[in-house]
């Protein structure tokens, strides 16, 4: 079922191409992943370097490295893009509603307990930044993550630019081990 699903889909949705590789392959009038597949290797080769390979493989529905399914899960996280660019905080706040609904869904479900709560916004002109915040004690409802994650975002307004795409992730799980063990911790 790879090749077929993979065809269909936009270049730009394919793992390890971002928006300046997908807009050189757009000039060179690869817009699907059948427009790639078309593509020999050594085409790809001749345009992208070692990576033209890696692209000519995935075109293909071709991945060797192995599935890891019970590998330890580090972050949860939702995302979405927006139709129109937004510019007002109350609007950016509802959108941040829903995606914390979404991760705490996820993480209750799991039983995961994170203590880091990490914004991304991404503005119309495709710059992208994060801002996270770590709490000694992983948030104990989603209005809690809710609360963080608008924390982060209320100092990005008012903003010149638009805002493209919000997302929320939750990380740093219980039984995660991130202290430097040299360090010591001041008993108060």
């Amino acid at each position: 079922m790879g090749p077929p699903f993979v065809e269909a889909l936009a270049v730009k949705k394919l793992h390890g191409v971002g928006p300046a590789t997908a807009a050189k392959m757009e000039r060179l009038d690869i817009l699907t992943g059948a427009d790639l597949r078309a593509k020999p290797l050594a085409f790809l080769q001749e345009h992208f370097g070692k990576s033209g390979a890696w692209y000519y493989r995935i075109s293909r529905g071709i991945d060797e490295r192995p599935v890891q399914p019970d590998r330890q899960r580090k972050s949860v996280g939702a995302e979405d893009t927006f139709a129109v660019d937004i510019f007002d905080l109350e609007a950016a706040h509802s959108e941040v509603t829903p995606l914390v609904a979404k991760v705490w869904r996820h993480c209750v479900v799991k039983g995961l307990h994170g203590r880091t709560v990490t914004l991304k916004v991404k503005y119309a002109g495709f710059q992208q930044i994060t801002r996270s915040r770590t709490v000694g004690l992983p948030p104990g409802s989603a209005s809690e993550v809710e609360s963080i994650a608008c924390g982060l975002l209320d100092p990005l307004f008012p903003t010149q630019k638009g805002i493209r795409l919000i997302g929320v992730t939750l990380s740093s799980f219980e039984g995660e081990q991130h202290e430097d063990p040299d360090q010591l911790s001041l008993m108060i």
